[in-house]
Order: structure tokens, then C-alpha cells, then sequence
């Protein structure tokens, strides 16, 4: 059972291996820029709520990154994960260096789709790469808001992607327009990067100083790159992260952490437009389930987090996999079937999320061993993760995928029965997808239903052409309910509408239909 109050700052530290694993970054790249972020900060003296103000951005500067996986997997390739692992160490500011990153887009790919990815990114990357940073920081300042962390944290996490020279992020702010733990941040994740090359943390902070990076903060490292690495390094970056949380520490009540698990869900849910929202959907599904089943309330309450993280290992599989029309290869599938692994092992590293870990790590098991990543069944399937396994299977199949469209409710059912799973489990789930469904309720925003039915399809990429064409309207009327829509959601993306979407449960299975 997780414990009842739990310090955010242990929760944080395991979930940031989320936004590593999407970056295509080894896991605590986030642990250890925040390391030196944390001690830069003291070092320059700053007061001790400032200070956290830089730990939690810094901790949180790539937790939107998932926003634009769709859009960066459809322009330059499908490897959404790769090609963020290598722009994050490029200076897109240099002709040679940007060009050099723009020749090595898609590789892997046939001929005909790789001259397609390059040019695409020629063309358009200037743009995408500002309104992805957009997307990104509006995401991330979203999941700060639903933390209830500093209002200087929220507006930090809107400046992580600008640069001290002005030519970067999507505002173009420069020097101290940019918000200071926005600055600090961009030094930790620098030196953090580059530090496993000798001595490359320092020839990486020295080459972008007065360029990316804010001179003062650069001269602080480098006086003290060799300390403040050693304090980065250590063989548990996770543990030394929680050690350096400023006081007074910020704990997460039990509510807390069910606005976490779910924050999260959410924004791994971003990878695709057709899973928004599903990760929710499997808690609400299983919880149901379950209590159906006459399980005690703590287990029920234990069921629906690791239900809500099930998936969170999908952040580190390239988008191009999941949106892929065609049967997967054998060695796309390997890849595949990694992501309940690494939701597991995420989950695993915070001893407060450990209870759930199991759980959520053997969604695919099923009960013959056919399942993965273990391919274990029988007695060695928790019943929470037989529970589990059943929601999401049934969640998945009412849900459109690219390879085919949804199946309504009835056709799922008799699939999932035929399926090696454990069959009370099985029949608590159809039981609870058979419910009655909630009453109407007030839209949030003062949305009207007309704008509730062109927010789904806006957040689910459709562009305003398509979307007249489905429900019959003009294009300017359309326009017309899609500027009050983005103004009620107060956001400016398409990702960041998504997540507001799924907060406020306006998405659900079919929205993505053709």
C-alpha cells in the first residue's frame, strides 16, 4: 500500500525518468541537472525559496516533452526519442551544426521517406521547433499548476527552451527577460549532458556561455565544475536528489498523489493523439471493476495509481511505433514490449510507488504466460494485476488504433472473453463498462456542447477543414469556435488543449475516429 503523505520531491525524482526516457536521454539526466542547477543556485546565493524555485524547475524542465511526439514523429521520421536525444546537444543557431542534425533526420528509414524527413525539416523545422517549445512549456507549466507548485515555477517552465542570446524557445526573450530558474536549469541540463565526456561538461558550458546560456550562472560552474559534478555523479542520483531538496520540504497528501499519478498519465497519453486519455480511462475502468468485486478501499485506491502509471514506459518507445498502420517487425516489437519494463522499473526506484510497480508492470501478462515482459501466468499474476490487464485490454479495443478502427463495447466484450485472462477479473470489467453512463454535468470553461465536440477533435490533430467536414459546419464557423475554445482553455497548442482536455475528462474512446 503506498503511504498516505509522501515528500514530492521522492515522487518527482522517480517520474522524471518519464521525461528522460522520452528525451532519448540515459535515466537521471533530470537528477543530475537538477544536482547542479540546485548547487549553482546556492552557490551564487541565492535565498532559499528561490533556490527551490530552481530545483523544481530544473526537475520538471523536460516533463512536457511527450507534447510533441505526434508532431515531430509525422515530420522528421517516426523516432521521436532519438531525434530529441541528438537536437538537445546541437546549437540549432550554427548553420553547420543545424545542417548537420537536419542531414542525419530519419535514419533507418527507406530512401523515398528519409529525402521527405530532411526536407520536411529543412523547410519547416525553424517553426516546428518554436511552436514544439511552445507546446512543451505550456504542457509542463500545466503539470506545475496541477502540483500546486510556486507561481515562479510555472512561469520558469515557459522559459526553458529560450535562450541568454535571444534566439531560441518561442517568445525570443533574452538575458534576464528569461526567468532565472528557467537559466539555471539550462546550465544543469548542459553540464548534465555532456558530462560523461572528459572534461566535456566544461568545454560544453564554456562554448554556449553568453550564447544559450547566462554568462554569470556559466562563470559560477566553471569555478566549481569539478565539486559540483562530483555532487551530480554519485552512483544514486536519485537518493542525492531528494537529500537536496531545499527546506521546507513539500510533501503530497493522498490526494496529492492521485493528481500526480494522474498529471503524468496524462502527459505520457500525449504520445499520440489516439491515446489521449487512455490511461484514465483503464483506472476509471478498473476501479470500477474492482469495487464491483467487493475489493477493500485501499487496494481499490492502490489498483487505480498503478492503473493511471501503467503506461508511463510508453514515453521511452519511439511515436513512430505506435502510430505505425502496419504489422511491426520482430524487432520493432522487441522494442514494444519494453514499456511495461520500464514502467515498472520507475516506479520501483521511489519506495512510495514501489507497491504499485508490480502491478503496473504486468498489464500485458496473461494468464497462459503469452504475455509480457515476463511472460509469466497462473499463480504468479496479483490480482491487481489480473484486474488490471482485463481493464486495459478492454479499454484498448474501444479505443481507434491506426492498424483499426474501435470496436463498440458488445464486440470487445465477447473478444475479451475469449482471451487468456483471469476470468473474474474479465467479468467484473465488463460488468463495470456495462454500467449506466454519469449524468450530464456542466462543461468546464463554459464550453458549450458544440465547442466540447470541436475541442475533441482539435485536440485529436484534426485540422479546421476536417473538422467542418465532419460535423457540417463552415470553415468560419469553425474558426470562430476554435478561437473561444483556445481562449476558455487559456493555452495556444494543440498539446497543451489535449492535456487540458484530458484533465477536465472531455475525451473519451471514439473521438479519434475517421
Amino acid at each position: 500500500m503506498v503511504a498516505q503523505s509522501v515528500r514530492l520531491a521522492e515522487l518527482l525524482g522517480a517520474l522524471s525518468a518519464v521525461s528522460d526516457l522520452a528525451r532519448g536521454r540515459p535515466v537521471d539526466d533530470a537528477t543530475r541537472s537538477c544536482l547542479v542547477a540546485t548547487g549553482l543556485a546556492r552557490r551564487q546565493g541565492l535565498a532559499p525559496p528561490a533556490v527551490a524555485d530552481v530545483y523544481y524547475t530544473t526537475l520538471l524542465r523536460s516533463v512536457g516533452c511527450t507534447a510533441t511526439s505526434h508532431e515531430i514523429a509525422g515530420l522528421m521520421g517516426g523516432d521521436d526519442t532519438a531525434i530529441r536525444g541528438r537536437g538537445d546537444m546541437v546549437d540549432m543557431s550554427r548553420p553547420r551544426e543545424a545542417a548537420a542534425f537536419i542531414a542525419g533526420v530519419g535514419r533507418g528509414l527507406p530512401a523515398a521517406q528519409r529525402v521527405r524527413a530532411v526536407a520536411g525539416t529543412a523547410v519547416r523545422g525553424k517553426h516546428a521547433a518554436a511552436e514544439g517549445a511552445r507546446a512543451d512549456c505550456e504542457v509542463g507549466t500545466a503539470i506545475a499548476r496541477r502540483l500546486r507548485l510556486p507561481a515562479p515555477v510555472e512561469g520558469a517552465l515557459l522559459d526553458v527552451f529560450e535562450r541568454w542570446d535571444g534566439h531560441g524557445g518561442y517568445r525570443g526573450a533574452a538575458g534576464e527577460e528569461i526567468a532565472e530558474p528557467a537559466r539555471f536549469a539550462a546550465v544543469g541540463l548542459c553540464a548534465a549532458m555532456f558530462s560523461p565526456e572528459p572534461d566535456g561538461a566544461q568545454a560544453a558550458v564554456r562554448r554556449w556561455r553568453g550564447r544559450a546560456l547566462d554568462p554569470a550562472i556559466c562563470d559560477t560552474f566553471l569555478a566549481s565544475a569539478d565539486e559540483l559534478l562530483a555532487e551530480a555523479g554519485g552512483d544514486d542520483p536519485w537518493l542525492a536528489v531528494i537529500a537536496a531538496e531545499p527546506e521546507p520540504w513539500r510533501t503530497a497528501s493522498p490526494e496529492g498523489i492521485d493528481t500526480l499519478a494522474r498529471a503524468f498519465a496524462d502527459a505520457v497519453d500525449l504520445k499520440a493523439p489516439f491515446l489521449h486519455g487512455h490511461s484514465a480511462g483503464v483506472a476509471s475502468l478498473a476501479t470500477r471493476a474492482a469495487a464491483l468485486a467487493g475489493w477493500p478501499q485501499a487496494r481499490v485506491t492502490d489498483l487505480r495509481r498503478a492503473a493511471l502509471l501503467h503506461d508511463i514506459g510508453r514515453a521511452g518507445i519511439p511515436t513512430g511505433l505506435w502510430e505505425k498502420p502496419g504489422p511491426l517487425s520482430i524487432a520493432e516489437w522487441e522494442l514494444v514490449r519494453l514499456h511495461p519494463y520500464h514502467s515498472e522499473r520507475i516506479l520501483a526506484r521511489s519506495p512510495a510507488l514501489k507497491p504499485l510497480a508490480e502491478t503496473a508492470g504486468m498489464h500485458h501478462e496473461r494468464t497462459d504466460g503469452s504475455g509480457y515482459h515476463r511472460g509469466v501466468g497462473g499463480a504468479m499474476l496479483a490480482p491487481g494485476a489480473r484486474f488490471l490487464a482485463a481493464a486495459d485490454a478492454f479499454h484498448a479495443m474501444t479505443e481507434p488504433r491506426p492498424h483499426r478502427p474501435a470496436l463498440t463495447a458488445d464486440a470487445a466484450a465477447a473478444t475479451l472473453s475469449r482471451m487468456p485472462l483471469d476470468r473474474d477479473a474479465v467479468a467484473a470489467v465488463i460488468a463495470a463498462a456495462g454500467a449506466p453512463a454519469p449524468a450530464p454535468r456542466a462543461w468546464p470553461g463554459a464550453l458549450t456542447d458544440r465547442e466540447v465536440e470541436v475541442l475533441r477533435l482539435l485536440a485529436a490533430g484534426r485540422s479546421k477543414r476536417e473538422i467542418a467536414a465532419r460535423l457540417v459546419l463552415s470553415p468560419s464557423t469553425v474558426h470562430t469556435h476554435t478561437v473561444h475554445i483556445y481562449a476558455k482553455a487559456a493555452v495556444s497548442t494543440r498539446a497543451a488543449l489535449a492535456m487540458w482536455a484530458m484533465e477536465h475528462d472531455l475525451v473519451v474512446p471514439g473521438d479519434r475516429i475517421d
